[in-house]
């Protein structure tokens, strides 16, 4: 189970890799954001829930397999434009250590 094509690049690229390498693999779409339904047909089914780690405890019929794969998902971080000054001053940080 993943994302519908389109929903992500980094999904797309997985699901050409999975469809071209490992034909064997029937994958079953979700909605583009992951909610309790999903969940739970994925603990209903036995299906297996491409997901990142973040989610790893969010269902207790769930076991999260970590994979070392070459494959990364790229994160940014939301914040208000009248954020508060401990909000900004974090922001600078992030950005002083981060390669953008």
């Amino acid at each position: 189970m993943m994302v519908r094509r389109g929903d992500s690049g980094i999904n797309d690229f997985m699901r050409n890799d999975l469809e071209k390498n490992h034909s064997q693999i029937h994958i079953e779409d979700t909605p583009q954001f992951y909610d309790l339904s999903v969940f739970n047909r994925c603990a209903e089914t036995g299906n297996v829930l491409l997901t990142i780690e973040c989610w790893q405890d969010v269902h207790p019929g769930l076991v999260t397999l970590p994979v070392n794969w070459e494959y990364s998902i790229p994160y940014g971080i939301l914040y208000s434009l009248n954020a508060p000054e401990d909000v900004l001053h974090f922001i600078d940080v992030v950005k002083e250590i981060t390669v953008i």
